[in-house]
């Protein structure tokens, strides 16, 4: 497929989905394609430039997170035909019940007149009830780059790629929705401790522009999406949930520690030794699909 120009639209939370971004435009700009980048965040305007649309986002209860969904409201119709990849990040890889994640995001695509030609899911480190420890961490911050390179070169070639999704799955994203009304309450419960020094990291950071500090008074909107960008990110750690304290890794989430440590790390564990909870699936199959690391 001959492009020039790609256009990355992405919403990321604690960044990982970011990073995966990162890995797409470096592996087009190494094939000489112009690109741009949108981060949805705050007020963001609808435009949509370049030959090609690539869409990423992280998956929340089985769908794409309310930004992407409101962006897609947003945006014009385009000639028919036009091109797009769907990008769906997880800590868990292509398993169920995630199959279905992307199915309403191509649709809605779909309506708008693109041709969705590509469609992924990326693995990214655990930030959900569960953390990943750090070996297995590097292990997949070192396979995204490779995956997404093969991405980016299969559809340079003119490669499409869909994959189909479990009934049941298509069943679960739609009860997925209910997250929107959780994310109200579980943003409105939100608590700051006694390690808050008012920094304001958090009211600049949020990338729903949800938290507003009023008077020294913290104050919490109804547009959370539970990215926990502000429960993970704060420099002192001082917000904490009320609510869902189960959904929160208890010993943080920081990809820049697990990046620092990697430039000293020279052997991984095999992947059957770092995956062999059988919860880690998913995960085991896109390490093996990286062909980086020995089985």
């Amino acid at each position: 497929m001959d492009f020039k120009s790609a256009n990355l639209v992405y919403f990321t939370g604690t960044g990982g989905t970011a990073r995966v971004a990162d890995a797409f435009e470096r592996s087009f700009v190494k094939r000489s394609v112009t690109v741009t980048r949108i981060e949805l965040k705050g007020a963001v305007n609808p435009v949509v430039s370049g030959e090609l649309l690539v869409l990423l986002f992280p998956v929340y209860a089985f769908n794409a997170p309310k930004p992407v969904e409101e962006w897609l409201k947003k945006i014009q119709t385009v000639k028919k035909g036009q091109p797009a990849v769907v990008v769906s990040v997880s800590g868990g890889g292509e398993i169920s019940p995630n199959t279905a994640c992307r199915r309403a995001t191509i649709r809605q695509l779909e309506k708008k007149g693109y041709d969705v030609i590509y469609e992924k899911m990326v693995v990214m480190p655990s930030n959900f009830m569960i953390g990943f420890d750090e070996s297995l961490c590097a292990m997949i911050l070192h396979a995204t780059p490779v995956i997404v390179d093969r991405v980016v070169e299969e559809l340079k070639s003119g490669q499409r790629h869909r994959l189909a999704s479990y009934g049941i799955d298509r069943f679960a994203s739609r009860l997925g929705y209910f997250e929107v009304f959780g994310g109200r309450i579980f943003g409105q419960h939100l608590k700051v401790n006694e390690n808050c020094v008012d920094c304001g990291w958090c009211e600049k950071l949020c990338p729903r522009d949800n938290i507003k500090i009023i008077d020294g008074q913290h104050i919490f909107g109804n547009n959370c999406v539970i990215c926990m960008r502000c429960i993970y990110g704060c420099p002192q750690r001082a917000i904490e949930p009320g609510i869902g304290k189960f959904m929160v890794v208890p010993e943080g989430f920081n990809l820049n520690k697990v990046e620092n440590r990697m430039d000293h790390l020279t052997v991984y564990p095999r992947i059957s030794q770092a995956t062999n909870h059988s919860s880690l699936r998913g995960v085991r199959n896109y390490l093996i699909e990286s062909n980086c690391f020995e089985i």
